[in-house]
């Protein structure tokens, strides 16, 4: 019976709200810039070149020119022998080739890879995916990915306004991953954002 009276109430008000020509206002979903780590990685699969017992086992792993683009020597990664369930090995990029060579219509950069440890069930042709990390931040001022719009090559978010009306604010933004964006000026602390898109299924490293 009180869900029933609800109802009636509720829509009772939307009839009120119809008659006087306001539009109800839905809620929008927010979130703040806060205080969080971002680490940025691009990924391929290649094959183990050459493995040994101990360390030393190389991938050579082709990357799209994108991708290759923000990859240098002594970055660390991390490895995962898809033929070997739960085996995982940090590495770090030896070189990258200073040519390109054409897969299927799209230019790629063969990328080594030198694995700090080794394991007795590595062997040479494996198949492995390998995700270098290119940058990493840490007690980095974050907005949601969701919250942030681009244009032009500037950064936007909306905030709330008076009335509930979003304002649109610009920011310099800095790296990006793990769904959130590094606010480097433009946005403070504990500022609410209008998220413009759903935030699921987009996780933050902090």
């Amino acid at each position: 019976m009180a869900a029933i009276r609800a109802l009636a109430v509720a829509g009772a008000l939307l009839a009120v709200l119809a008659a006087c020509g306001a539009t109800p206002v839905q809620a929008r979903e927010t979130a703040t810039v806060h205080r969080g780590s971002i680490t940025t990685t691009v990924s391929a699969t290649g094959a183990l070149s050459g493995a040994t017992p101990g360390p030393g086992s190389v991938a050579v792993i082709p990357f799209q020119e994108s991708d290759a683009a923000n990859i240098i020597a002594g970055q660390r990664a991390r490895v995962t022998v898809t033929a070997v369930p739960g085996l995982e090995l940090d590495g770090s990029v030896l070189a990258v080739a200073p040519a390109g060579v054409d897969i299927s219509g799209v230019t790629n950069y063969y990328v080594t890879v030198v694995l700090a440890a080794g394991d007795p069930r590595l062997r040479a042709g494996q198949t492995v995916e390998v995700s270098v990390i290119t940058a990493s931040v840490d007690n980095a001022l974050v907005v949601p990915d969701a919250a942030v719009t681009r244009e032009g090559g500037r950064s936007y978010v909306n905030t709330p306004g008076p009335g509930g009306e979003p304002v649109r604010v610009q920011f310099q933004a800095g790296v990006s991953g793990g769904g959130n964006t590094q606010v480097l000026s433009g946005l403070s602390e504990g500022q609410v954002v209008l998220l413009t898109r759903s935030a699921a299924g987009t996780s933050g490293t902090g």
